[in-house]
């Protein structure tokens, strides 16, 4: 019966939805979301460089040898790695939810500092690079020309050369990452006719 009562007072039901609405709004802003914990659990991103080498070799070579140090790291859930056929490696580390990813990072460093002396010495002069990382996208954007006037290649050019450096600074983000190679130029030299 009583929602007769919001229906035979159609202006009293409209006072009231908007009184709750608006509460809810107000009470967002002043959320405490710093009390509840990170459903995220922290991830520390190993990336390695072997060029020339196949995705076997890296794999073989530098992804599993970092692998087998990484056991035993306290907080450690799982790991998973990729290896490419351009040389590079991935291994993304992911920890018990609740752990504190700076010391994460650290305890992944000191890891992998213990084992770069059996890592190819090309892979130690390009470097090991370290990053704190999620697991999703928070948010994926794409750019297109209407007139088809500019092609991918360029649109790929202008995002590297204007967009991701800015966006990249913006506190917060933790990786900007593009789904396409932007331009490159690939010369071949003839040694031999330098002598002619």
């Amino acid at each position: 019966m009583l929602s007769h009562f919001f229906i035979d007072r159609p202006i009293f039901a409209w006072v009231i939805a908007l009184l709750l609405t608006g509460i809810g709004l107000i009470s967002v802003s002043n959320m405490a979301v710093n009390q509840y914990p990170d459903v995220a659990p922290p991830a520390i991103e190993i990336e390695t460089s072997y060029p020339g080498a196949s995705a076997e070799e890296v794999s073989d070579s530098v992804v599993s040898i970092i692998e087998n140090q990484l056991n035993g790291a306290n907080g450690l859930m799982y790991y998973e790695s990729v290896s490419n056929s351009q040389g590079s490696g991935k291994i993304t580390v992911t920890f018990e939810a609740g752990t504190d990813p700076d010391l994460a990072q650290v305890d992944v460093q000191n890891r992998v500092a213990s084992v770069s002396s059996q890592l190819p010495p090309v892979v130690n002069e390009q470097g090991v690079k370290f990053s704190q990382s999620t697991a999703g996208f928070l948010l994926v954007g794409s750019l297109s020309s209407k007139s088809g006037d500019i092609s991918t290649a360029e649109l790929v050019d202008y995002v590297t050369r204007h967009i991701q450096n800015p966006i990249s600074r913006v506190s917060g983000v933790g990786r900007f990452e593009l789904f396409a190679a932007p331009r490159a130029m690939r010369i071949w030299l003839d040694p031999t006719s330098w002598l002619a």
